[in-house]
């Protein structure tokens, strides 16, 4: 597995490059184009840790989208064990931007060992820093939105200042939950390039957000805070261009709804494996609609009937974890069809 790691401490953001353990891998490494700031981390330090003067740190690992955007972050370990720092560190994976590594030519998504380092304070509490109103609250992330702005609501709030210039841009927002899901109170965390206008879009489309009410395990989402990042692409502004970038998925087909689509026609045939790619338009709730069939190998066993079959076994997430929308774009969806190996015969 492709993996950089560098460290991040508070106050102290190191200057070093990304560094990566397979580099051959890449005719460019991945690098750094933005970190968070001091401010950035005392704003997510765990509030009962604050409050004590106590410093820690977590090792988060995530993904490295094709645009740079750290995705599908998960806590590997965090020290002292149950203080907050790992869930700290989640909420600050937004902040970061990478150039993503090349090779032959082409950006590539890799894996990121993020170190980050929450040193001890040694600062009083109360001070007055942007974004600590929100320390000590339920941070959640990766959240599987309930409904989120279409691809033309995203368009149409387009800055005016940016879509005359074709300039495009990034903003991250810092929300809060408030009844039945819905946002309120966000605060900008991040606005690339500034005096464009890109945060007052991304906060003109919030209300089109609803999460969920509840967390699995009962509680309420209320008051919980949130982390959205919104990408605002200046080929999204040609009608006949559509900037989706990576779907991400919140259901796949199980292998046993796949297993059960495999074609009797296939089966008879001994044909043990084939691949059907349907392009499809993504609804409201993610929810696939409108498929039809690209390619189909090998064609006439029914392989392209049962991929429209499963096409309602997935979900992609209406907002993407790169920070695109997803409702109304057009995917393609590759589905492979393969038979499990036969088990030896006994003797």
């Amino acid at each position: 597995m492709k993996s950089i790691s560098v460290a991040v401490a508070f106050c102290l953001l190191l200057s070093a490059p990304v560094r990566a353990e397979e580099e051959e891998r890449f005719d460019v490494r991945p690098d750094w184009l933005k970190r968070p700031n001091g401010d950035d981390v005392m704003a997510v330090w765990p509030k009962a840790a604050w409050e004590k003067g106590q410093g820690g740190r977590a090792v988060i690992v995530c993904r490295i989208s094709l645009r740079g955007v750290l995705t599908n972050c998960s806590v590997d370990s965090e020290e002292p064990a149950g203080a907050g720092f790992g869930m700290a560190a989640i909420a600050l994976a937004p902040q970061f931007l990478l150039k993503p590594g090349i090779r032959d030519g082409k950006p590539v998504e890799s894996s990121l060992r993020l170190p980050i380092i929450f040193s001890t304070p040694g600062t009083s509490t109360g001070s007055h820093i942007p974004g600590a109103g929100n320390m000590g609250k339920l941070s959640l992330s990766n959240v599987i939105w309930r409904s989120a702005p279409t691809y033309d609501q995203v368009v149409a709030a387009y800055p005016e200042k940016a879509r005359e210039k074709s300039v495009s841009g990034r903003a991250t927002l810092n929300c809060k939950f408030t009844a039945g899901g819905r946002l309120g109170g966000c605060d900008t965390i991040q606005e690339e390039p500034k005096g464009q206008g890109f945060a007052a879009a991304a906060k003109a489309v919030m209300p089109h957000f609803l999460g969920p009410d509840v967390l699995p395990n009962g509680a309420s989402t209320k008051g919980a805070v949130t982390q959205i990042t919104f990408v605002f692409d200046e080929a999204m502004l040609d009608p006949e261009k559509r900037v989706v970038g990576k779907p991400s998925w919140a259901r796949l087909p199980t292998g046993g709804e796949v297993a059960a689509g495999y074609p009797s026609a296939a089966v008879k045939a001994g044909v043990r494996s084939a691949r059907v790619l349907i392009r499809c338009e993504v609804g409201r709730q993610g929810h696939l609609s409108q498929c039809a069939v690209q390619s189909e190998e090998p064609a006439g066993y029914g392989f392209a009937t049962s991929a429209l079959t499963l096409a309602p076994s997935f979900q992609v997430k209406p907002w993407s974890d790169e920070g695109l929308p997803m409702v109304g774009a057009q995917i393609r969806v590759p589905i492979r069809f393969q038979l499990p190996d036969e088990a030896p015969a006994s003797k």
